[in-house]
């Protein structure tokens, strides 16, 4: 089990859009990020994954903690007619399959012993549901938690009223 954090997420999920056939754009984690580029000329090319949640919590004994991460990322189609319901349902629909297809290749990754997320993706926890952006924008979101190691160490240099720490 390694470390992770905010920026290895956040570049993990921007490289597997770049590797994926079926991604177009990705979006980090701020709404402006998404509003920025949707307001670019020729805007967010669908499909896009964007990340919206990333939560550290914390499991386990003393120094050994196991930091748990709840990560959010969403599938999205956008310029979906406002009032064409069915095409609404088509995106969701296609979102979910595309969602899966990023949930299998972090799979694959969690099980490679060079990758940081090596035995860290807990695919019990995941969840998808449908979403609605605005009234042309259709997908999933999927929330999931990543356990990975996170020791809980003070470093006295780092305080001034600590003379010193025992362990």
């Amino acid at each position: 089990m390694k470390e992770n954090s905010y920026i290895q997420i956040k570049d993990y999920f921007e490289n597997l859009v770049l590797q994926s056939n079926f991604l177009n754009n990705f979006v980090g984690f701020f709404e402006r990020e998404w509003k920025s580029k949707q307001a670019k000329l020729g805007g967010l090319k669908a499909p896009v994954l964007a990340l919206f949640k990333y939560d550290v919590g914390f499991d386990g004994p003393e120094q050994n903690s196991i930091a748990v991460r709840k990560i959010g990322f969403a599938v999205m189609f956008n310029k979906i007619p406002s009032g064409d319901f069915q095409a609404q349902y088509n995106a969701i629909y296609e979102a979910e399959k595309l969602a899966i297809k990023v949930l299998s290749r972090m799979w694959i990754d969690s099980h490679n012993q060079d990758h940081f997320l090596y035995n860290s993706f807990l695919k019990d926890s995941v969840e998808i549901k449908p979403v609605e952006l605005s009234s042309s924008d259709f997908g999933v979101d999927v929330i999931f938690n990543l356990k990975n190691k996170q020791i809980l160490k003070v470093d006295t240099a780092d305080w001034k009223d600590l003379d010193h720490i025992c362990s």
